[in-house]
C-alpha cells in the first residue's frame, strides 16, 4: 500500500470527486498534529483500511484493508523509526479524518544511484468527504517542512497508476513522473 503523474481518472472516481465537491463545506477546526498512539491507533487503522479498499478498487490483488491495517499500522511505526520519519495526522472534533506517513532519510536501494538518502511520502490518505479542501495539500507542506529539516534534497512517493485523485494531488504539488514499473499478469 502507499501513498500511491498523468490523470486517469475513472468515472467512479469522478463521480467521487464531483460529490464531495458538491457536499463538501470548508473544514472547520481541522487540525493537523503529531500522531499520538494512544490517541489515534484505532482511528490510523480504520484510514489504513479505508486506503487499502480503495487501492484494491484499482487493483484486486490487493488483499482487503481489515486484513492488514493493523500490521501496517505497525510496519508504519517501524519505518518511522528506522528512516526518521513521523506520522502526521488531520484531525475534526478529535476525530482523525486523514493522515501522512513521512520518511524522512530513506537510503537509496539501487546500486546505480548516488547513495544520497531521500524523503518518501509513506501514506497519505484523506477521508472523501475532507478532499478538495487543500488539506491533502497541507499534510504534504508539513511532511516537505519536516523532511527538508532534516537534510533531504529529494522527496519521492509511489502511486498506483489507476490512482488518478493521488496522482492528481502529487502532480499539482510538484512532483513529476521518475521511474515507471510495468506488470505483466503470468496466469
Amino acid at each position: 500500500m502507499s501513498g500511491r503523474g498523468a490523470k486517469n481518472v475513472d468515472s467512479s472516481e469522478r463521480e467521487a470527486i464531483a460529490m464531495t465537491a458538491a457536499t463538501s463545506q470548508p473544514s472547520e477546526k481541522l487540525e493537523i498534529r503529531d500522531y499520538e498512539p494512544a490517541r489515534d491507533r484505532e482511528d490510523v487503522i480504520t484510514c489504513v483500511a479505508r486506503l487499502q479498499d480503495y487501492e484494491r478498487s484499482l487493483d484486486p490483488d490487493l488483499p482487503p484493508g481489515a486484513q492488514v491495517a493493523r500490521r501496517y499500522v505497525d510496519a508504519m511505526m517501524q519505518r518511522c523509526r528506522a528512516y526518521q520519519g513521523r506520522i502526521l495526522v488531520a484531525a475534526q472534533h478529535g476525530t482523525v479524518v486523514g493522515f501522512l506517513c513521512i520518511l524522512a532519510r530513506v537510503p537509496e536501494q539501487q546500486v546505480d544511484e548516488k547513495g544520497r538518502p531521500h524523503a518518501m511520502v509513506g501514506e497519505l490518505y484523506l477521508a472523501p468527504e475532507q478532499r478538495s479542501q487543500g488539506m491533502g495539500r497541507r499534510l504534504l507542506e508539513e511532511g516537505e517542512a519536516f523532511a527538508r529539516d532534516r537534510g533531504a534534497q529529494r522527496l519521492r512517493v509511489q502511486v498506483l497508476a489507476a490512482n488518478g485523485i493521488a496522482r492528481s494531488l502529487y502532480a499539482s504539488a510538484g512532483f513529476h513522473e521518475r521511474l515507471i514499473e510495468l506488470e505483466k499478469r503470468l496466469s
